[in-house]
C-alpha cells in the first residue's frame, strides 16, 4: 500500500544499513556521498527523459500530429496492404518512440499506430505487440539511440558504431513482427484455430530461422562461412519465420544444404 517513491527511499536506507553488517562492504561517509552524487547525476538523465516525454505527448495531442500521421498512412496505402501499412507504422513507431523509455514509448505509439493497423485488418493483440516492439527498438535505432549512447559511455566506445552494432544484433526484432501481422500463430495462444503441435512447430522453425540470421550476419556457423553460404542463410531466415509448412520445408532444406556443404 506504499508509493514507489516511499519504497525507493526506504530501500536506500536499508541498503546502507545492510552494508554495515560486513566490514568488507561497510559504507563510510565518503562512499555514501559518492552514491548520492551519482544518484543525482542519474536523476538528471531521468528528468531529461521526462521532459522529452512531455514534449512528445504534448506535440502529439495538441497539434494532432499523431492523428494526421495515421490518416496519412491510411490515405497512401490500399485496403488490405498489410505489409506496406506495417512498414509505414514501423517507421512512425520508431520516430515517435525515439528518446523515450520503452513503456512511455509504447503509451505514445499505441494511441496513434494501433488503430491504423486494426483498420487494415490486423488482430488487435498483433497490432499492439507490433507497436510495442518497434517503440522499444527505437532506443537502439540511430540517430536517437539513447540506450546505445549510455552503453557507449560506459564502454568508452564510439556512439555511432555502437548504435549500428546494436541494430545488427537486434535485427531479428525488426523482422519478426511482420510475420505475425497476417498469422499471429507466433504469439502463442492468440490464434484460435492453431493446435499445440502447430504452434510448437512455428516457434521451433522461427527459432531456427533466428539462428540462421545470426549466423549469416556473423559469418560463422560450424566454421567461417563464405558469401554464398551467408546469402543462403539470409534466405533461410524469412522462410522459416513465415508460418507455412511449404516455406518451412524449403528453408530447412536450404539450411541442411548449407550445413553439409
Amino acid at each position: 500500500g506504499y508509493t514507489p517513491l516511499y519504497a525507493a527511499v526506504i530501500a536506500i536506507a536499508v541498503t546502507v544499513a545492510a552494508s554495515w553488517m560486513k566490514p568488507g562492504t561497510r559504507m563510510g561517509w565518503e562512499a555514501i556521498l559518492a552514491a548520492v552524487t551519482e544518484g543525482a547525476r542519474g536523476a538528471i538523465a531521468v528528468g531529461v527523459c521526462c521532459v522529452v516525454i512531455g514534449v512528445i505527448i504534448g506535440t502529439v495531442t495538441l497539434t494532432s500530429l499523431g492523428l494526421n500521421m495515421g490518416y496519412l498512412i491510411m490515405s497512401v496505402v490500399e485496403e488490405g496492404s498489410i505489409f506496406l501499412t506495417g512498414f509505414l507504422t514501423m517507421v512512425m513507431s520508431i520516430i515517435l518512440g525515439m528518446g523515450v523509455p520503452g513503456v512511455a514509448a509504447y503509451v505514445i505509439v499505441q494511441a496513434v499506430a494501433v488503430p491504423v493497423l486494426i483498420k487494415a485488418g490486423i488482430v488487435a493483440i498483433s497490432a499492439h505487440m507490433f507497436c510495442l516492439i518497434y517503440a522499444c527498438l527505437s532506443n537502439i535505432t540511430p540517430p536517437v539511440a539513447m540506450s546505445c549512447y549510455v552503453a557507449s559511455g560506459i564502454a568508452g566506445s564510439n556512439q555511432l558504431k555502437t548504435g549500428l552494432i546494436a541494430v545488427r544484433l537486434g535485427l531479428i526484432g525488426f523482422i519478426m513482427p511482420f510475420f505475425f501481422l497476417t498469422n499471429p500463430i507466433l504469439l502463442i495462444g492468440v490464434h484460435e484455430d492453431a493446435g499445440t503441435a502447430e504452434t510448437l512447430w512455428a516457434c521451433l522453425t522461427a527459432a531456427v530461422g533466428t539462428v540462421s540470421l545470426v549466423a549469416a550476419l556473423q559469418g560463422w556457423l560450424k566454421t567461417r562461412l563464405h558469401v554464398i553460404e551467408r546469402l543462403l542463410l539470409l534466405t533461410v531466415c524469412p522462410l522459416l519465420l513465415y508460418p507455412d509448412t511449404f516455406t518451412d520445408w524449403v528453408g530447412l532444406g536450404l539450411l541442411t544444404l548449407t550445413v553439409i556443404s
